[in-house]
């Protein structure tokens, strides 16, 4: 990926989300990225973000998106939606933190900037950019070409759910009803849902005290093997065709064909691995490359709405008692957003 000069960007909102993760990471792009200023809610977290970062910084956001010079913007203030718009508004291509929208109506607005205006809108659902997740959804891909037939999906995760929701939806297309139950303290929810292809699939979620324990886990099991990736890290690939299909009683265990996967980083990564590992920094190069070719972003506003509507949904089958709930006919109030002007 080469480009004669860097995107200019600016960043709305410097909290501990930005400065662990998306500073870190957008300063091991400097060719493709230039960050150039900063926007924080108050004058106080301005100031000190200003002196931390030797760049200027805006209390709120639209002194930053008035810039002529600015090209794009990196969200990851509490309000995603209000900002993303503002800056579509402006002319501003728009790189925003997950969720990303709040409504259908938000969504909508968003969704008709990008088209008239021919702006990139992007999604940071890290999961998807992750080199694991790749890899997974690549062998998953050559899999089913090789064997059709349902899959189950299965995973684990922590409160932040909605990354887990986000992946299956890109490992496996719409998701059309579930049912979530939760546990009687609030500590734990299981969630099970149909997926519009007719596959099935479920989702445990924890919620720890501290994400300390491993608890990050993608199975998908098909009658020929079980592709899974755990911890982020690997991905172990178990698979018998159904050519080499024996008794499953025949005392021989040579039927299986066993994979391992561990991904790796170019050296220009190797401080940052983790950063790497989780999609942070591929997310953002692949938003410039979007922005450079025009090219559509792998998350995009409709990815973004699906989720939401998800999760919408969890939430109408918990309050339901536990009762399966159709994905697209959830309800959630919409903000009112004026129309675009011709």
């Amino acid at each position: 990926m080469g480009y004669d000069c860097p995107l200019n960007v600016g960043l709305i909102g410097v909290g501990k989300h930005a400065q662990q993760v998306l500073l870190p990471a957008v300063e091991q792009l400097p060719d493709v990225l230039l960050l150039t200023s900063l926007a924080t809610a108050h004058a106080e977290t301005a100031r000190a973000a200003s002196a931390r970062y030797r760049l200027p910084c805006h209390v709120g956001h639209e002194a930053l998106i008035a810039d002529p010079n600015l090209q794009a913007v990196i969200i990851a203030s509490l309000d995603h939606e209000t900002c993303a718009i503002a800056a579509l508004e402006a002319g501003k291509h728009v790189f925003s933190e997950t969720p990303g929208i709040s409504s259908v109506a938000g969504a909508r607005r968003i969704r008709e900037l990008c088209r008239k205006r021919n702006l990139i809108y992007q999604v940071g659902s890290c999961l998807r950019w992750a080199p694991p997740y790749q890899k997974l959804q690549q062998l998953l891909e050559d899999w089913r070409s090789a064997e059709p037939g349902s899959r189950t999906f299965c995973a684990s995760y922590y409160g932040a759910v909605s990354h887990i929701y986000n992946l299956f939806l890109f490992l496996n297309g719409d998701i059309e009803s579930l049912l979530a139950l939760r546990a009687l303290d609030g500590s734990a929810h299981i969630v099970l849902c149909r997926f519009a292809n007719g596959d099935v699939g479920s989702v445990r979620v924890a919620n720890f005290h501290n994400w300390s324990p491993p608890n990050e886990a993608v199975e998908v099991t098909h009658a020929t093997g079980k592709l899974v990736a755990e911890d982020g890290r690997l991905v172990r690939f178990h698979r018998t065709p159904a050519r080499a299909a024996v008794s499953a009683m025949a005392l021989s265990f040579d039927h299986a064909d066993g994979q391992l996967f561990h991904s790796t980083y170019s050296l220009p990564y190797g401080g940052n691995s983790q950063l790497y590992m989780r999609g942070y920094i591929p997310e953002l190069a692949d938003f410039v490359d979007c922005v450079r070719t025009g090219k559509p972003p792998r998350c995009g506003v409709d990815d973004a709405e699906k989720t939401l509507m998800v999760n919408q949904a969890v939430r109408n089958s918990m309050d339901s008692g536990a009762c399966w709930t159709n994905v697209k006919t959830g309800s959630w109030a919409e903000k009112p957003i004026a129309p675009i002007e011709s």
